[in-house]
């Protein structure tokens, strides 16, 4: 990222694969007025550390795929609740020192309850605790 403007005039697209390692608003304008049946976005290892929490939320597809950095502590707050994905998926996420370290993505889960459309949530490679695990289980 940042996501060339031609992306805009691929009507067409249905598939977008992108690897970033920082995540901002007005990096994904450019393909905002497309609906991309699935977007997978795989994020570096430097993520997290100066995000747009809401960057994902103007995006159009029904299925969202992203990858956080392997073995990374998840410790920022992405706001993945785009109205249109009806498909999430969520790879890597590991909280697991205590309690309190899930709670951002307790927080993230939280957010998704915006989004009346979503019905399929994928959880892979997933480190937590066994009461944070609970507290995700009744979010959800």
């Amino acid at each position: 990222l940042p996501i060339c403007q031609e992306f805009g005039n691929m009507s067409q697209l249905e598939f977008l694969g992108l690897s970033a390692t920082q995540l901002q608003k007005s990096s994904v304008q450019s393909i905002t007025r497309l609906h991309i049946s699935k977007v997978l976005l795989v994020l570096g290892d430097t993520y997290g550390e100066r995000e747009d929490a809401e960057s994902l939320q103007d995006l159009k597809t029904q299925s969202l795929h992203i990858v956080f950095p392997t073995g990374k502590k998840f410790h920022f707050n992405l706001d993945v609740s785009v109205s249109t994905t009806v498909s999430l998926e969520l790879s890597n996420i590991k909280c697991v020192l205590d309690d309190n370290g899930c709670s951002y993505f307790e927080n993230v889960l939280s957010k998704l309850q915006k989004n009346s459309r979503l019905s399929n949530l994928t959880l892979n490679n997933i480190e937590i605790t066994w009461n944070s695990f609970i507290t995700i289980l009744q979010l959800v």
